[in-house]
């Protein structure tokens, strides 16, 4: 006599046996049999029918490497030459600042960030952050404050422009400010 639990046990082991068929079906593992030499043809057929990937998608990396240097070279070529040639060297400032830039943005695909970070960390923590945070909340809010005042005032007063006058530079400034305070207003009400 059959029982309860041994179908149950009977169900399981079905049930796992065709799972793994499917499993092994999905993952693309053919169920070879035992014929050695039909095995070596079904899988001469599944490597005939795949596709082999090219060249440029097996070699990826190298090829973005080759391209990142290819450019980084173009670059530094065009900024000697423009560096060199009479007729566009009064624009060397903007040329060498674009080319680094790139260069540098390149290079640093390769090079880790913290080839730079840590020695900046190693001078801006003792030299500029302690000693900052040192000072009292309301002592920082203020140096905040007057130097975006000094930017503002600076890029108001600071700059000799043709045919601007004071009046309209002062004008600028106080704009600013009604604009700035407004939104400070503004804002400060809607959070209460």
């Amino acid at each position: 006599m059959v029982s309860v639990g041994d179908a149950v046990q009977e169900d399981i082991i079905e049930r796992s046996s065709s799972a793994e068929s499917l499993s092994k079906e999905g993952r693309g593992v053919s169920q070879l049999s035992g014929d050695a030499e039909a095995n070596l043809n079904e899988e001469t057929i599944i490597r005939l029918n795949k596709k082999e990937p090219s060249w440029l998608s097996r070699n990826h990396s190298l090829v973005r490497r080759l391209r990142l240097f290819a450019l980084a070279a173009l670059i530094l070529g065009w900024w000697i030459s423009a560096t060199v040639l009479h007729a566009t060297r009064h624009r060397w400032i903007v040329q060498t600042f674009f080319a680094w830039s790139f260069i540098t943005i390149i290079a640093f695909r390769f090079i880790p960030n913290s080839v730079v970070t840590r020695p900046v960390e190693a001078v801006w923590n003792p030299l500029v952050k302690k000693p900052f945070f040192a000072l009292p909340k309301y002592v920082r809010y203020g140096l905040g404050w007057l130097a975006l005042i000094a930017i503002v005032l600076g890029s108001a007063f600071g700059f000799k422009l043709e045919n601007v006058r004071f009046l309209l530079s002062l004008a600028f400034v106080l704009c600013s400010f009604i604009f700035r305070w407004g939104w400070t207003i503004v804002l400060f009400n809607s959070v209460r």
